[in-house]
């Protein structure tokens, strides 16, 4: 079963203009939900000066693969990188 494409709502979390609003109070979306958790790591991406989001699918648990990397969305405060 091939999984739910996320790429949008990564692209929205990138594209949005969060200031010095926390990405995880500034979410549209519920954070623990598929569409949250990407859209914070699409603004992980941007905070951190990294391209953006291309092929987003949810992983193991509470992980995101951005295209070859894996990002873990277990603190919805602070993503990091786990692959």
């Amino acid at each position: 079963m091939a999984s739910q494409d996320l790429t949008p709502d990564a692209l929205a979390g990138f594209a949005a203009q969060l200031g010095d609003t926390p990405a995880h109070q500034a979410c549209p979306h519920c954070t623990s939900s598929p569409a949250g958790m990407a859209w914070l790591v699409g603004a992980w991406l941007q905070k951190t000066g990294r391209p953006a989001p291309r092929d987003v699918r949810m992983s193991r648990g509470y992980t995101v693969r951005v295209g070859d990397m894996r990002v873990s969305v277990v603190d919805a405060a602070a993503l990091v990188r786990v692959l």
